[in-house]
């Protein structure tokens, strides 16, 4: 069926094209390899370390702290997210370790539970711009649960840079059973910039009151607050945040500093989602046919050219014709299209669009 000249003209005249895409991002940014599980060990009851070297003959993934890649073991339907739980540049080349905590049916959580040395996986990346900033304000990182993979891997690059300037790491978890990784933030304290202090606090919420436990406790969000903005340890514009962790952590953390009047630019986020989650919706009377999220996507069908798309009041794709070659318009005036059964929830397409079409709506959103 052919489109309407009328109406192709009208949809364009609504767009924005006045933003022309930088013809620096032509090429996938997203290298797609095989590797080998050459680590696989775990750090608690529940969250284990995985390390993935590529096997040889291509040129590696190349990530920065902060980043991420997806991971797709043999006979698993879909791929998974994670972000490296080191500093890239002090690892191996070709090399990738992973915090995974295990998520009750998951497949991933399933598959962690046999010893997997040796075997191989797809990997995908570097992913995302959760990244440390170039300012000279203190850092303050905080991690919920298994998002201290990505906060371990930005407090190390710090140290690595000899970043002049504080960093202030609170790591949250339910209970004392739930801590690891406390040796590696004392040698980052002694590996710090001598002229400036690594702080790193762990904070329970869950901890039974009848165990020896003697460090602090709370929901993280609050003792942030309460600790060390509203005490005046840090003053308003003096710091910036680096926030990783589930969604619900994300959310009261992000809703704190904005009471506390922190300036959204002072702001990173790093939400770690799963299939639980909505999956993203591309607002097509914003997009401008940029191709930035194609270019970042690592499944090759979770974003689909599209035509016949119906969608309900919400906007939420209930259904779509995948554009045919020779059989639908071979011109670019169709729709884009995040398949939801598809997509792995890894956001990635959300932080790359650069015209904010790309979001996710979540129950009681407006």
């Amino acid at each position: 069926m052919m489109n309407d000249d009328s109406s192709i003209a009208s949809t364009l005249a609504e767009k924005d094209l006045s933003a022309t895409p930088s013809k620096a991002i032509r090429h996938p940014r997203v290298l797609r390899r095989q590797g080998r599980v050459i680590g696989h060990r775990p750090l608690t009851h529940d969250t284990w370390e995985l390390t993935i070297r590529e096997l040889n003959g291509a040129a590696p993934i190349r990530g920065e702290a902060g980043q991420f890649a997806t991971i797709k073991a043999a006979n698993m339907e879909r791929s998974r997210a994670y972000s490296f739980a080191r500093d890239p540049a002090q690892e191996t080349s070709g090399e990738h370790t992973f915090y995974i905590r295990e998520v009750p049916g998951g497949e991933m959580s399933r598959w962690l539970q046999d010893q997997r040395i040796g075997e191989l996986v797809e990997i995908a990346g570097p992913l995302g711009h959760f990244k440390l900033d170039n300012s000279s304000k203190t850092m303050l990182l905080v991690a919920g649960g298994s998002g201290l993979s990505a906060i371990k891997a930005l407090t190390e690059a710090a140290a690595r840079l000899q970043l002049a300037r504080d960093c202030i790491v609170l790591f949250g978890a339910r209970t004392e059973k739930d801590l690891h990784s406390l040796d590696t933030f004392r040698e980052l304290k002694d590996a710090w910039h001598p002229d400036f202090r690594l702080e790193f606090t762990p904070v329970l919420s869950h901890e039974p009151h009848d165990t020896s436990w003697r460090g602090e406790r709370g929901m993280i969000g609050e003792y942030m607050s309460a600790q060390y903005i509203q005490s005046g340890k840090l003053s308003v514009g003096s710091f910036a945040v680096w926030l990783c962790g589930p969604p619900p952590m994300i959310a009261a953390c992000s809703s704190t500093l904005a009471e506390c009047g922190v300036s959204e630019q002072d702001i990173y986020q790093d939400a770690f989602e799963d299939r639980r989650s909505p999956a993203p919706i591309i607002d097509n009377r914003k997009c401008v046919l940029c191709d930035e999220c194609l270019l970042v996507r690592p499944v090759a069908d979770c974003i689909v050219e599209a035509v016949d798309v119906e969608r309900d009041s919400n906007g939420t794709v209930l259904d779509f014709k995948p554009l045919e070659p020779a059989q639908t318009s071979g011109l670019y005036y169709n729709s884009l299209v995040i398949d939801e059964h598809a997509c792995i929830r890894c956001l990635a397409c959300v932080n790359a669009c650069p015209h904010d079409a790309i979001q996710i709506t979540r129950a009681g959103d407006v």
